[in-house]
C-alpha cells in the first residue's frame, strides 16, 4: 500500500511553534534587515527541522503581481469601463516602480477557480477586481499566507486585505442631493445581488428614511451594471405604470442606459427626471445631458491595491481601506 504523502508545511505551522507572527517568518526568510539574527535563526532551524522548502520561499519575485478580473453574474463581458479605469490605476502604479504586471487569462467562477489559480502561482501576489463570488475563498487563502489585495466592500467576516470606497455614504449621498432638489420618487437601479451595490442600497434607503421619504419596493431594480440593463430597467418602470421622478443609478453605464431609455419615451432628463450615476468612468461627462455621478479615485485605489500587495510579498501587514467618494454635479440633475 503506498504510503500517503504528508501535507507541505506552512508558514503558520512555523509561526505558532516560533511563537511570532506569520509576517516575521516571511521576512525571516527572506532575511529581512529588520529582523533580529536570534529570530532569523529560530525560524530558519524550524523550518529545516520541519522540511519547509526555503529555498522556494527566498526565491518568490517580489515584483510578480496578477490581475485578476472578475466577471460577476452581474455582467455580461470580461470588463466593464470603470475596471478597465482601475487597471489604468494598477498600471500607473507598477509603472512608477518600474515593474511588470500580468493579467491573469484565467477568470474564476467560484471558490475551485481560485483554489485552481493559486495552485498554478504559487508564489508572487494577486489582485483581485471584484470579490463577490470569491469572499470566501479570499479568506482561506489569505489565511494561507498568500498575498492578496481586493477591489471591494468591506465585510463583516472579512480576514483579507480589500481597497473600496464608502458605499454606502455614497449611496446616501447620491439620493440626498435628488432629494434636496425636490425629487420624492426616486428609482434605484442595481444588482443588489452584489456587496458593493448592496451598500449602496442600505445608503439609498438610508437617504429616504432621514428625509421622511417612505420606500416603495416597486421603485428598486435589480439589474446588471451595463447600458442595455439601464434601458431595460426603465422601460419595464413605464410599462408598469410605476411613476418616478429621479433615478440613482449603481453605475454610469446604468444610468446613460436609462436616460436612452427616458428620451425614447419623451421623458425630458433633468426637467422631468433627474439622474445620478455612479463611478464617474470617462464617457460620463459627454453624456447628453452630462451625467452627475458619484466620483471614485480610481488612480488612487490602484495605487494603494499595488501598495498592499507589494507590501504582504514583503511579510508586511495591510489593513483595508475605504477612499471617499465626491459627487460631481452635471446636467442630468438641473442643480
Amino acid at each position: 500500500m503506498q504510503k500517503e504523502t504528508a501535507p507541505p508545511v506552512t508558514l503558520q505551522q512555523i509561526a505558532l511553534q516560533a511563537g511570532v507572527s506569520v509576517s516575521t517568518v516571511s521576512r525571516a526568510l527572506a532575511r529581512h534587515p529588520a529582523i533580529s539574527e536570534e529570530t532569523r535563526e529560530l525560524v530558519l532551524r524550524l523550518a529545516k527541522e520541519s522540511n519547509y522548502d526555503i529555498k522556494r520561499r527566498q526565491g518568490i519575485d517580489h515584483s510578480q503581481i496578477i490581475v485578476v478580473m472578475a466577471v460577476p453574474a452581474v455582467s455580461t463581458q470580461m470588463a466593464e469601463p470603470f475596471q478597465l479605469r482601475l487597471l489604468g490605476g494598477i498600471g500607473s502604479a507598477m509603472r512608477e516602480r518600474h515593474i511588470d504586471f500580468s493579467i491573469s487569462h484565467r477568470v474564476p467562477r467560484d471558490a475551485d477557480g481560485v483554489a485552481e489559480l493559486m495552485s498554478a502561482h504559487p508564489t508572487g501576489g494577486f489582485i483581485f477586481l471584484g470579490q463577490s463570488q470569491y469572499h470566501e475563498a479570499l479568506n482561506k487563502f489569505n489565511k494561507q499566507g498568500r498575498a492578496l489585495a481586493v477591489w471591494g466592500a468591506q465585510l463583516e467576516d472579512q480576514n483579507y486585505c480589500s481597497v473600496g470606497t464608502d458605499n454606502f455614504f455614497g449611496g446616501q449621498r447620491a439620493t440626498s442631493h435628488l432629494l434636496r432638489l425636490g425629487r420624492r420618487r426616486i428609482a434605484f437601479l442595481g444588482a443588489c445581488d452584489v456587496a458593493e451595490i448592496e451598500q449602496r442600497l442600505a445608503g439609498y434607503k438610508s437617504a429616504l428614511t432621514n428625509h421622511g421619504v417612505e420606500m416603495d419596493a416597486s421603485l428598486i431594480q435589480h439589474t446588471k451594471l451595463v447600458y442595455d440593463s439601464g434601458f431595460e430597467a426603465v422601460n419595464d418602470l413605464l410599462d408598469r405604470g410605476v411613476k418616478f421622478d429621479g433615478i440613482v443609478s449603481a453605475s454610469d453605464m446604468l444610468a446613460i442606459g436609462a436616460m436612452r431609455a427616458l428620451s425614447m419615451h419623451g421623458i425630458v432628463v433633468p426637467d422631468d427626471v433627474s439622474v445620478v450615476g455612479y463611478d464617474d468612468i470617462d464617457v460620463a461627462s459627454f453624456s447628453s445631458p452630462a451625467l452627475t455621478t458619484i466620483r471614485q479615485d480610481v488612480l488612487k485605489a490602484g495605487h494603494l491595491l499595488v501598495t498592499k500587495a507589494m507590501r504582504q510579498l514583503a511579510g508586511h501587514n495591510s489593513p483595508s481601506e475605504r477612499l471617499q467618494t465626491e459627487l460631481i454635479v452635471r446636467g442630468s440633475c438641473g442643480g
